[in-house]
């Protein structure tokens, strides 16, 4: 039997994210909540933490409580909708790339929206040149970094830059994991053929819009 693939969310989890995942992967999936109380989820267990939790910090939480035995963790938004075979995708972008520590799909809005997906880390010369980089390739390759809305990740990368900094409370705990990653030899990949659908209403703990956290992002980093 194949090992299960690890799905980390938190609460409250949507139902579209619930009915898809059997569509994302034909491996088995060990399913973790992180939720404010320990309220059942079908089908899931519930890591209850006794408050509700910023991304980051509840991915994190989250992480710990899969088996040993998980080699592979998504990490999905609880809006996430139309997972169609994201996960084998995302995995078959790893066989391309033996040093993916994270991967990524194209991310749309439930109107088709595109939403930002990847990019490159940008630097204050950016900013002076008011180009901050948003935009993401189109073919499978590596990238500065891939948004957390839907990321695969490599748990023995994850685990060796002790996973997300849970001060990050918005787009740049994705941001900064993708620099941690590639300063210890790991490549953030962005594989667009396989794309997600992302509900409405805000992520837990999003206080800024991807732009403004790369424009941030920028100004705080050294050349």
């Amino acid at each position: 039997m194949e090992t299960p693939v690890g799905v980390v969310t938190y609460a409250p989890v949507g139902d579209r994210l619930l009915a898809g995942l059997p569509a994302a992967t034909a491996r088995p999936v060990h399913l973790v909540v992180v939720a404010a109380d320990d309220a059942p989820v079908p089908g899931a267990q519930v890591v209850p933490v006794g408050e509700h939790l910023a991304r980051a910090a509840a991915v994190n939480r989250g992480v710990v409580a899969l088996p040993a035995d998980v080699e592979w963790v998504l990490v999905a938004d609880p809006r996430l909708d139309r997972l169609d075979g994201v996960i084998d995708t995302l995995l078959a972008g790893a066989a391309q790339y033996p040093r993916a520590g994270a991967l990524g799909p194209r991310l749309r809005g439930r109107d088709g929206a595109a939403r930002p997906s990847a990019g490159d880390l940008p630097t204050r010369r950016d900013l002076r040149r008011r180009r901050i980089p948003v935009g993401a390739p189109r073919t499978t390759g590596p990238v500065g970094w891939v948004a957390a809305d839907c990321l695969l990740l490599r748990r023995a990368a994850w685990e060796s830059v002790d996973g997300f900094d849970a001060r990050h409370l918005g787009p740049l705990d994705a941001v900064d994991l993708g620099r941690r990653l590639r300063r210890t030899g790991w490549l953030s990949v962005h594989v667009p053929g396989t794309e997600v659908v992302v509900g409405p209403g805000p992520a837990t703990g999003m206080l800024e819009t991807v732009e403004r956290g790369l424009r941030r992002y920028a100004q705080d980093r050294r050349e």
